[in-house]
């Protein structure tokens, strides 16, 4: 390519990136309906809305309390489109409210019709709030929504889109990426999340968390570790050491959690070793026949409820040995539990310390198990202004009361609310963590964490239930109440938690820091799609300053200096409808956004000095880019993650193939053009429902003419333009490192 290099002003050529990386800012508007969008929604809005026009999607992972509800209805206003909504069930009213008060007329379903098998017609755009719940590829819920994004844009909302492994984040990505997101580098998936607007939003201070340990003694853990084995039902293989783990989860809850966990343990046991007096041992289902309330367990007649099928050779005396051994562990722990110290009552004054170090604030406490909520209330019944909630209901000291009259308490006055007595207001609420997705709780400003969820990410959104956008306090207070557990053993349970954060935290981000520690933390750097929104931060303040050209011309490269301590150089090059970066600090050309963030800092610090570049290096360096670009667009001929995650297309275009070798000659010029419109399917970007139906196509039993028609009408409905397509390349703008002579 020809290109000429026009020596600029450094600030110009700092206007001019900024300008193009940032051609899509302004599309969304600030007055959404009645709402007044903040500016961090209006960028985010914007960002989500180029990613969606050019992939087909895009996942919006601000933290908890920014406001993604308003910021996707931004979206699907800013795209023209009616939203279908997917949405956990408790949240369809705030989704409701939110589409009215925006002006966007939205259908909403939620996950749980959906995993029930709800059928409903694919929509043009669909938003799925708390997208981390379809992050498993084999339920119906997950069929389903995919099914839905077959032939749809996506706006998926998390938090926390990362649980528990990296693959979490792929699974949602592949909704409208397809099986490319298995095997694309994170780098690659960062590109697709929009995370950002800590600095801009107005959130309140976070105090904390404060670490808070119980001296009460307790070394039944020593007795958990201890219990034999469990005896597996027929169809189950029952690891030990995971039935282990999840009853010290539960201890580290509440005394109450592991005392009903031993109880539902030792009922399950009467239940087996009364089928297995009986001659036979019961499959899961068989046993579901026994039913448990509270310390009662109601037998069934085993003779009735077992099936008499052939069983593979079974030792039924050492069935009974092992599960008679269990039980008495089981019944001894147990017992050693009853007459011991109880740590329960120490958390219930650690929750009164709490209320008097805070007094006329509102505290919320959450804990997993329902258990636990029940005990701390009981422990708390002649204690005024304390309301408990878990999924059964909701109750105060005078007993049963509505769970929306409790949740109003906590949340910001509409002006729907009616006023609250003294004697009625509520200051403490103990609920389980069915309060930590979708709810805006921001009336609060203390949260304490009763246990440690496995899944860190809970932890964030408890946090960010309270610590919202708006909130009329100035700071959020984060209590962490530790299990009654040696130091030691207290650090394997963290280490834990910080492995799974870790994962998160290098593609995402984590906002803050949602976990006590002993020692001072080192800082964590932030995740990938953190710097993406820092990019494009430094990006609008350097547009915000700079008022410099925009080079329009296909032929013209605006070149500039800038003072560096290493030598290199920033480069900016559009192709077809977008604009990337790539940077050179001295150990090849490298477009990642850590290098990339780097760089955009020594050249915003550069602006304080004055440097050149000649002609003759300038020259050469654009040489350089342009062999970099040529190489990329032979990359992406070949593009390997494309090829690895495309099985079913091969066997596609291998099929039409054979089916034109095998055609009579007369019908050639008829299978022509379908087979051309078929072939598009090689090439084009599909999601993971369209993939699974692809899959089904590729081997459907249909004669030849059939079986192309069939895929040349699936690729005309489904298929999108391939992902980022090349085109021609051209570099906008240079701006060249110069290190001191």
């Amino acid at each position: 390519m020809t290109t000429r290099l026009r020596p600029a002003a450094l600030a110009d050529a700092m206007a001019c990136i900024a300008g193009h990386v940032l051609d899509g800012d302004g599309r969304v508007p600030e007055r959404l309906g009645n709402i007044t969008l903040r500016q961090h929604q209006r960028q985010a809005a914007d960002r989500l809305c180029d990613l969606i026009l050019l992939d087909g999607g895009a996942l919006l992972a601000e933290r908890v309390g920014l406001g993604k509800t308003f910021t996707a209805l931004a979206v699907a206003a800013a795209l023209h489109e009616h939203p279908l909504i997917v949405a956990p069930a408790a949240l369809r009213e705030m989704w409701l409210d939110a589409a009215a008060r925006s002006g966007v007329e939205a259908n909403i379903v939620s996950h749980e019709a959906l995993s029930r098998g709800a059928h409903l017609p694919p929509p043009r755009l669909i938003i799925v709030d708390e997208a981390h719940r379809v992050r498993t590829v084999g339920t119906r819920r997950y069929a389903s929504i995919a099914a839905l994004c077959a032939r749809a844009r996506v706006l998926l909302l998390s938090a926390t889109p990362v649980q528990n492994r990296q693959s979490d984040l792929a699974a949602q990505l592949a909704l409208f990426l397809g099986r490319r997101a298995w095997e694309a580098p994170d780098s690659e998936l960062a590109g697709y999340v929009v995370r950002g607007g800590f600095e801009s939003a107005n959130l309140p201070r976070l105090n904390g968390p404060h670490a808070i340990s119980l001296v009460t003694a307790d070394e039944s853990i020593d007795r958990l570790l201890a219990l034999p084995p469990p005896v597996p039902a027929r169809d189950e293989s029952v690891a030990g050491a995971l039935l282990t783990y999840g009853l010290l989860h539960q201890w580290t809850s509440s005394r109450a959690a592991l005392v009903a966990a031993l109880g539902r343990r030792r009922a399950r046991g009467a239940a087996l070793a009364s089928a297995i007096e009986s001659g036979r041992r019961p499959t899961r289902a068989e046993l579901a026949a026994w039913t448990q309330s509270g310390d009662s367990l109601q037998l069934a007649f085993p003779e009735l409820i077992l099936d008499a099928g052939v069983e593979p050779e079974v030792d039924l005396d050492a069935l009974q040995l092992a599960l008679a051994r269990h039980n008495t562990a089981v019944r001894d722990l147990l017992h050693e539990l009853s007459r011991g110290p109880d740590p329960d009552r120490e958390r219930a004054e650690v929750l009164r310390r709490i209320r008097a170090a805070h007094q006329g604030e509102r505290v919320i406490a959450f804990c997993q198990y329902a258990e636990t909520v029940n005990a701390l209330r009981s422990a708390m019944r002649r204690d005024d202004g304390v309301a408990a909630l878990t999924a059964s209901g909701a109750r105060v000291a005078s007993g049963r009361i509505p769970r929306r009259d409790v949740i109003a308490q906590f949340t910001p006055d509409s002006g729907r609310a009616k006023p609250v007595s003294r004697a009625e207001r509520i200051d403490l609420l103990i609920t389980t963590d069915l309060l930590s997705e979708g709810l805006n709780l921001q009336e609060a400003s203390v949260v304490v964490h009763l246990d440690l969820p496995w899944n860190p990410a809970r932890l964030d959104q408890r946090v960010g239930r309270v610590r919202r956008l708006a909130s009329r306090h100035e700071a959020v207070t984060v209590y962490t109440v530790l299990p009654p557990i040696s130091a030691e053993r207290l650090l394997r349970i963290e280490e834990r938690l910080r492995t799974k954060l870790s994962i998160a935290q290098r593609t995402i981000g984590v906002a803050g820091r949602i976990l006590p520690a002993a020692n001072v933390e080192p800082p964590a750097d932030r995740g990938l799609a953190e710097q993406e929104g820092e990019i494009r931060a430094c990006l609008r303040r350097w547009r915000n300053t700079n008022r410099g050209p925009i080079a329009d011309g296909n032929e013209e490269t605006l070149i500039a200096a800038c003072p560096a301590s290493v030598a290199g150089f920033l480069a900016a090059i559009s192709q077809e409808g977008t604009t990337r970066l790539v940077v050179d600090a001295g150990e090849g050309l490298r477009s990642s956004a850590t290098d990339i963030a780097r760089a955009l800092a020594q050249v915003t610090e550069g602006t304080r000095a004055a440097a050149t570049v000649s002609a003759l290096e300038g020259g050469k360096i654009l040489q350089r880019v342009e062999a970099w670009l040529a190489n990329q667009a032979g990359t992406a001929a070949i593009d390997l993650v494309a090829a690895a995650a495309a099985r079913s297309r091969r066997k596609a275009l291998a099929r039409v193939a054979q089916t034109l070798a095998r055609a009579p000659r007369h019908q050639r010029a008829a299978f022509a053009p379908l087979a051309d419109a078929a072939r598009t399917i090689g090439t084009a970007a599909l999601g993971e429902g369209a993939e699974r139906v692809l899959d089904t196509l590729v081997a459907a039993p249909l004669d030849d003419e059939a079986w192309l028609r069939s895929l040349a009408a699936f690729s005309e409905l489904n298929a999108r333009p391939a992902l980022r397509p090349s085109g021609e390349s051209r570099v906008i703008a240079l701006v060249v490192f110069c290190p001191p002579a």
